[in-house]
């Protein structure tokens, strides 16, 4: 099994929405237009099958995982892991922090980032705020 990731284009808007919910689709399309500063949003494929949507904004000082969706048919497989990994390699690399936010809702998904080394930050709302920093 082979995890990539591509930038999302036009094209994979409904593929997109379909993962989101059609309330999405003028997000996905501002941030596929690069109207959202920073930010990048990608398609995860499985051997080249679209599978999952990751949502990145890099600054100087750290990674922002601002989305990560895998389709339910996938998960529990290693996808959303090897994905994190892919963005972890590449903040060690450049010296930077990654932070995301993970619903208090959410305990499945906290559990995965504190296993690949995410703490809590901070509680903001309904979402902790969560750091690689030490």
């Amino acid at each position: 099994m082979q995890i990539t990731t591509r930038a999302a284009s036009l094209a994979d808007v409904d593929f997109l929405v379909g993962l989101l919910g059609d309330s999405h689709r003028p997000d996905a399309l501002d941030q596929i237009r690069g109207r959202i500063e920073n930010s990048i949003t990608y398609v995860v494929c499985v051997d080249d099958r679209p599978v999952g949507r990751l949502r990145l904004v890099r600054t100087e000082q750290h990674i922002e995982i601002a989305g990560i969706q895998i389709d339910p048919a996938w998960q529990s497989q290693g996808v959303g892991t090897a994905v994190i990994k892919q963005v972890l390699d590449e903040a060690c690399s450049t010296g930077r922090l990654v932070e995301l936010d993970v619903n208090k809702d959410n305990p499945n998904a906290e559990r995965l980032y504190a296993r690949l080394g995410f703490r809590r930050l901070r509680e903001d709302g309904n979402d902790y705020r969560m750091t690689t920093a030490t």
